[in-house]
Parts: C-alpha cells; structure tokens; sequence
C-alpha cells in the first residue's frame, strides 16, 4: 500500500481507480422495462508530490512533501487529464486527516488544498473551477456526537448536486427472430 504515493511529472497519480456503479430497477412502476442509472468515481493518491516509504517498524510511516512544486505542473496536469476524460465540473472529496497531534496526512492535505486554490486561479469560468469538500471520515468515526452515516449522505447529496448522474429509462421491446 506504500509503495506508491503523489503524482509524476505527467500528471499520473498513483493507485487510481475509476468505479462506475450501475443500476438497474426492473420494478420501475413507470416502465415495463425498468429504470438504469449510473454514477462515477475516480479515486488516487493526492495529486502533490509526496512520498510514504514502507516501514516494518513503523505502523504510521512519516509522510515526506519530498518536491516543491510552486505552480502545481503536475497536479493541474493531472485535473487536466480529467477534465478531458469526464468534463466538468470536477468534484473531490479530500478524506485525509483535517487534524492530528503530529501532523502527517494534514501536511499533504494542506498542500493539496493549496494546489486546488491555486489552480482554480487560473480558470476563468467560475463553472469549470474544481469543486473542493474535505471530510475527516477518522474523526467523524471517532466522536460518539458524530453521525458517519449523515455526514457521508450530505457529502453525496453535494456530489450528485455539483455533477448530476445518468438515468435512462427506455422502452424496451423483444423482437423475435
């Protein structure tokens, strides 16, 4: 799991995945065919340069900022291979650590966030900038006053709101032959 973190020159983060979930609701009481619908994720490492080396010792290893990158090249490289792939808007959910007694994941987060910041000054349409939430899922957890289950249902109602999902609901007919 530590073997790869952060980005490449390129734009390439590690450890990404593309998950797309589909439905289908043959009970659909509006169609004898059902209903479809779809949404899709793209998760990866933090699009920063930073680095997580593998310890036996060391069950939490130090994360290292291990480049300066003061017009984030890669990381806009990155949203930029995203937006061709996906269009806009670009949502992202940072699930890393907001605080912590020795900061580790708060130190990339910041880093990411500034990345965000800086990038969104440089797109001119307000709609295309890249929509930013931060939920620490740890902490949440963690706090019998906290509702996990809430807070991820108003991060997904924000999600869905900023992107919208696919649905289709078609009439279907079976030819023969």
């Amino acid at each position: 799991r530590y073997l790869k973190r952060g980005v490449s020159e390129q734009g390439k983060v590690a450890n990404d995945v593309e998950h797309e979930q589909i439905l289908h609701d043959e009970g659909a009481s509006h169609n004898p065919g059902g209903a479809f619908s779809s949404f899709l994720q793209v998760r990866g490492s933090i699009p920063t340069f930073w680095t997580q080396e593998s310890s036996v010792t060391m069950p939490k290893p130090p994360i290292e900022l291990n480049r300066v990158d003061p017009t984030y090249r890669a990381t806009q490289a990155h949203f930029e291979e995203l937006l061709k792939r996906y269009g806009s808007p670009i949502v992202v959910l940072d699930l890393v650590k907001q605080s912590e007694k020795r900061e580790r994941e708060v130190r990339v987060g910041n880093e990411f966030r500034h990345a965000i910041d800086y990038i969104n000054t440089s797109i001119d349409d307000p709609r295309h900038a890249i929509r930013y939430c931060a939920l620490d899922y740890s902490h949440i957890s963690k706090h019998r006053h906290l509702d996990v289950s809430t807070s991820l249902n108003e991060v997904s109602t924000w999600s869905v709101n900023q992107t919208g999902f696919f649905c289709s609901s078609p009439s279907w007919k079976i030819v023969d032959g």
